[in-house]
């Protein structure tokens, strides 16, 4: 969907690097200069707030109730959202949940 919408995405699948560690998919988003789209906030959160010299991470918070999550449509629209407001994305943590 992101690709359809334009974006140069890359997966860590895509990268055989499935199962690193969280410091390492950072430090690999930072040496391809590209901004990380995760899920998991808990420990992004921190890597953010340890080195903000970043290209920009993307979260989407889950909720306990499936009803309340992201889509796959609505993270591509939150996206594209964040993207034309002209706030800055890289050194910012963005929750994309505030973009619906």
């Amino acid at each position: 969907m992101l690709r359809a919408d334009g974006h140069d995405v890359v997966a860590i699948g895509e990268l055989a690097k499935n199962g690193i560690p969280d410091a390492e998919v950072f430090d690999l988003a930072q040496s391809l200069e590209r901004v990380l789209l995760t899920h998991n906030t808990e420990d992004f959160n921190p890597l953010h707030r340890d080195r903000p010299a970043h290209r920009g991470i993307m979260a989407v918070f889950r909720d306990s109730d499936p009803s309340k999550n992201m889509s796959h449509t609505q993270i591509a629209l939150a996206i594209r959202r964040l993207e034309t407001s002209g706030v800055t994305i890289a050194g910012d943590f963005h929750v994309l949940n505030y973009w619906r």
